[in-house]
């Protein structure tokens, strides 16, 4: 039976995913109903605020409930929130027991269902393919853990290193397969986070464009100064931050605050502490940043040890010349302070996207 038990429980792991760009900032979950061994249900968490994965999982059932298991990723929810509370569900379709795959990192919740479940006279098991449960959600569980966001940093270069030639000309290092990735990696986050530099440089959108989403995230600007253009495209998003420092023009800020909410925040070393940018984001609900450039701010979160996650694009091209820019700009101390030889990353996954290489790397 553990096999059986297991492949259902797998099968709620590959239903969670349906969740990707939908369930956050709350965790995908997936969940089957089994009853005399069949699958007479499943159902994911698809969207924020709409019904969880344990409900739909109950409202898909071809057959009576009564009597069945259900195997469920992430320990089921049993407070009142914006739906109600997964365990009354549960409970009330008779069902007898509960495989859960992860208890739940949220201190209000962790652990506390299972248990009511149990005091319900219903049999709980957690642990079922705990690893590739808590693996669905890591930046739901950092943030859960430590109040702070999830950090991921993205880069597109060369093969040389480079993610600029000497003009500045940096479209398209990578092809369109790898900026699709990217757009589905923005798809993932609360907020894309870019320096003053890339704004001037590329008035980018740094919106989601070509995946299915439900809303569009937070877009972030560092800048110290405030020196970000009224006519910057960014602007055409619904969510914007401009994260400055009091080093910025009092009249700038007053210009802007009905077209972004500025955030001004501690310095360092002339720019935004970026520790403090991400306890105010994570002021803002944001579970989850992905920091897109340029070189010096992804560095930058690199080197101070606050990413989590690395995805870096290698285009099969040569830029070459002195004056190209580097992909991350380092701090000339980055390894004063360390006995390693450098910051060591544990590569997650390498593969293809189009003609581009994508490295997955973790801190």
């Amino acid at each position: 039976m553990v096999n059986k038990d297991k492949a259902f429980m797998s099968r709620a792991v590959e239903l969670a995913r349906r969740g990707l760009y939908g369930a956050h900032p709350n965790p995908m979950v997936g969940a089957v109903v089994v009853k005399d061994g069949r699958v007479i249900g499943e159902g994911a968490h698809l969207r924020f605020g709409c019904a969880h994965a344990e409900v739909n999982a109950l409202r898909s059932c071809r057959a009576g409930t009564k009597g069945a298991s259900v195997y469920v990723t992430l320990e089921p929810c049993s407070t009142f929130g914006k739906t109600p509370p997964c365990t009354q569900a549960l409970i009330k379709a008779g069902i007898k027991a509960v495989y859960i795959g992860a208890l739940d990192p949220n201190p209000a919740n962790g652990g506390k269902s299972a248990a009511l479940l149990r005091k319900a006279g219903l049999k709980v098991r957690v642990g079922l393919l705990r690893k590739e449960c808590e693996a669905l959600n890591p930046a739901f569980n950092k943030f859960m853990r430590t109040g702070l966001p999830y950090v991921t940093v993205k880069i597109a270069q060369s093969l040389d290193g480079r993610i600029a030639d000497a003009a500045g000309r940096s479209r398209w290092i990578s092809g369109p397969e790898a900026r699709h990735e990217a757009h589905k990696l923005r798809a993932e986050a609360d907020a894309v986070v870019a320096g003053i530099g890339t704004v001037l440089a590329d008035d980018p959108l740094l919106n989601v464009r070509g995946v299915k989403t439900f809303r569009q995230p937070w877009v972030v600007v560092l800048d110290s100064t405030f020196r970000v253009p009224h006519g910057a495209r960014l602007f055409g998003n619904a969510r914007v931050v401009v994260a400055t420092t009091h080093k910025a023009s009092v009249t700038a800020m007053k210009r802007f605050s009905r077209r972004a909410k500025i955030l001004v925040l501690p310095s360092e070393k002339g720019r935004v502490s970026l520790p403090a940018l991400l306890r105010a984001l994570a002021g803002l609900g944001v579970g989850h940043v992905l920091v897109e450039g340029g070189g010096k701010v992804a560095g930058s979160f690199i080197s101070e040890g606050l990413a989590d996650r690395f995805i870096c694009f290698v285009s099969p091209l040569i830029i070459g010349g002195t004056a190209s820019r580097n992909s991350m700009v380092w701090p000339d101390a980055l390894n004063a302070a360390r006995k390693e030889l450098g910051i060591k990353a544990r590569i997650a996954s390498i593969g293809h996207a189009g003609a581009d290489l994508m490295l997955d790397l973790r801190f």
